[in-house]
């Protein structure tokens, strides 16, 4: 269950890098199908299956906040360089009248 879950939240912060929240609607329609299908095949009960939907769907969401804040880092991280690196004025280059 952990692997799944990790996988979820890698799953999430790949879909949050590069598609908009909406995504996030397919992507748990498919989580919950997939899941609910396997305890059919394997009799598992229902509660730890709607358990097991619950968790993947919260580390599918948890992955995407996760990427869309990795987006933020690197163009903020960009702007921050860009902000250092400018040359700055000092006093004595102003001209003389």
């Amino acid at each position: 269950m952990e692997i799944l879950i990790t996988g979820g939240a890698f799953l999430g912060a790949l879909l949050g890098r590069f598609f908009k929240v909406l995504i996030l609607i397919p992507a748990s329609a498919l989580i919950f199908a997939i899941i609910l299908m396997k305890a059919g095949f394997a009799g598992y009960p229902m509660l730890n299956s709607i358990t097991k939907v619950a968790l993947l769907i919260a580390s599918l969401e948890l992955g995407y906040i996760a990427g869309l804040i990795s987006t933020d880092i690197s163009s903020a991280s960009q702007s921050f360089r860009s902000f250092w690196t400018r040359p700055s004025r000092t006093p004595t280059s102003r001209p003389l009248r």
